[in-house]
């Protein structure tokens, strides 16, 4: 289950097998529904119906069409609309202006809730765990999902790194100092398997992987997991390198 606010307000938005109340009755097809009504959306979720109304178009012969409105965004009724419970950034316009997943790729400023969300992750939050503490939802598959995304974005990678500056600068640590040593690593290690991790290391930072490939939780290495003690330590000599 989701939650958004409002006008200070919490409205429900129900995942497909999320138990519902015992007094819950839902219209099987969101067209029909009314004020206050729950309806089923396309994408299979329950929301509530918060306004419905009229407008009047300038052309065509049905110039009056009707709308409905919910916590996550406005839709025009009608055979050929699709409604779904992603939130739009503007619920109150059609279509929301943007895509929503589109949105959260393209935007380049952090929210307030994700530089919450961002705070958590420096502390060594997994990022599902770090959206359920900064987003109004405690679904956590939907945080799994939702913190997955953000993870990819470019302004929450920077965000980390920002984060992460200065404890780099307080140990010495700069990009060609990291290179030069896995470098070295990879060229003189006694065991071979060192040199093939180290390898491995030069070529996922220089991004020579099959770029199909999804790697969410190597997007920071160390970034997620929080600066303590043993964080700071591997950073000064990372274990999977070190020439033993």
């Amino acid at each position: 289950m989701r939650q958004y606010k409002i006008r200070r307000l919490n409205h429900r938005v129900y995942e497909p097998n999320d138990p519902l109340p015992k007094n819950l009755k839902v219209v099987a097809d969101w067209r029909d529904g009314h004020i206050s009504d729950w309806v089923l959306a396309d994408d299979e979720c329950i929301i509530q119906v918060l306004r419905r109304g009229q407008m009047l178009r300038s052309k065509g012969k049905n110039k009056i069409r009707e709308y409905i409105g919910t916590c996550t965004g406005t839709f025009l009724i009608s055979p050929n609309t699709k409604m779904d419970t992603s939130k739009r950034i503007n619920i109150y316009s059609f279509g929301g202006s943007k895509n929503p997943d589109q949105v959260l790729l393209d935007r380049t400023n952090l929210s307030k809730a994700e530089q919450v969300f961002v705070l958590y992750l420096s502390q060594g939050l997994r990022p599902e765990e770090a959206y359920l503490k900064a987003f109004p939802t405690n679904n956590i598959r939907y945080a799994k999902e939702k913190s997955t995304d953000l993870v990819k974005t470019e302004r929450v990678q920077t965000a980390m790194k920002d984060e992460l500056k200065p404890v780099c600068e307080e140990l010495g640590i700069d990009p060609k100092s990291v290179l030069k040593r896995i470098l070295y690593v990879s060229k003189n290690a006694l065991k071979e398997d060192v040199q093939l991790r180290a390898l491995l290391k030069l070529s996922d930072i220089l991004d020579l992987e099959d770029k199909n490939q999804t790697k969410v939780t190597q997007i920071s290495g160390a970034i997620f997991k929080g600066f303590g003690e043993e964080v700071l330590e591997e950073i000064k000599r990372p274990k999977e390198i070190e020439n033993e």
